[in-house]
């Protein structure tokens, strides 16, 4: 599925990642002029702090980048001062194994915890059948991009995909080959699909997608979709396997749709276009926002 990235963009992550690492640095640096100004005896309790902030960021790895900080910064500070003695040496070495333990321990705490919440965000974000978008991320999803385009302008389209004649697929093979069938669909969307594009299960056997771009882009993507799906088999009782075929609905906005609702109501009236001309084709809505349009069909 094009990742979470609707929802935590890379360039996004990458900022947070960056705006992590120089807080890092900071706090490291602050804490290192610290220990210089109060003596060596205020190290531990210092660098406790950023120690909790890199396992906090990094996990183990943010923790070992701070032993190995620690580890150097005392070097330089004893190079600064009088030379350690043999009991100095040995006390800074246990010191800084129990402090990397420590902070690996708290790394990889926080490690699973993040891993924990990441999942359950996920699960609410997605539908557990497909690994889709659900239709509420993908709701939200339509009125913030329609936010986007009335403030910076733009293009938005919709395509709307329905199975043909999922009910007698799923009466004559069965729910669990339905359920496959419903599972490989939506591995193809995923593949399919541009980066930028939010692909969702919409409920049952439709689906949606939605991308930048006008309804010739809208059309193509769809055609490919199309295509795709016919070309696609799951296993089923009884028989080798078997396939189905998708019908699609595009609309645009703003050129051909006045508010995100009407964008939905228009694709889908397209979609069902599709259906009474036969199934296994791509319909487009065309017209311009405000008044009614007669759906165009168009077929590879």
């Amino acid at each position: 599925m094009t990742s979470a990235s609707h929802v935590c963009p890379d360039s996004r992550s990458r900022r947070l990642t960056l705006r992590r690492g120089g807080a890092l640095v900071a706090s490291l640096a602050v804490v290192s002029a610290l220990v210089l100004v109060l003596g060596p005896a205020f190290v531990w309790p210092a660098f406790i702090f950023p120690l909790v902030l890199a396992a906090i960021f990094f996990f183990e790895l943010g923790s070992l980048a701070v032993t190995i900080w620690l580890g150097n910064f005392l070097v330089f500070y004893y190079s600064l001062r009088t030379p350690a003695t043999a009991d100095t040496v040995r006390q800074t070495l246990v010191g800084i194994a129990l402090f990397l333990l420590a902070g690996l321990l708290l790394g990889r705490v926080q490690r699973r915890h993040h891993a924990s919440e990441t999942m359950l965000a996920a699960s609410s974000l997605t539908d557990r059948l497909t690994g889709l978008y659900n239709y509420g991320t993908f709701v939200d999803y339509l009125h913030g991009e329609v936010t986007k385009i009335d403030r910076y302008g733009g293009e938005l389209t919709l395509l709307m995909l329905d199975l043909d004649h999922f009910k007698q697929f799923n009466d004559q093979f069965g729910h669990a080959a339905g359920n496959d069938l419903l599972r490989t669909v939506g591995s193809t969307l995923r593949s399919l699909v541009r980066d930028a594009d939010l692909p969702a299960r919409y409920g049952g056997e439709e689906f949606a997608v939605l991308i930048r771009g006008d309804e010739s882009d809208g059309y193509e993507i769809g055609e490919r979709l199309r295509h795709a799906v016919q070309a696609t088999t799951v296993p089923v009782p009884g028989k080798s396997d078997a396939s189905v075929t998708i019908s699609v609905g595009v609309a645009s906005y703003p050129a051909g749709a006045s508010d995100e609702t009407d964008l939905v109501e228009r694709a889908d009236a397209a979609l069902y276009e599709s259906k009474r001309r036969g199934r296994n084709r791509v319909t487009i809505s065309h017209g311009a926002a405000g008044r009614s349009v007669v759906p165009a069909s168009l077929t590879a």
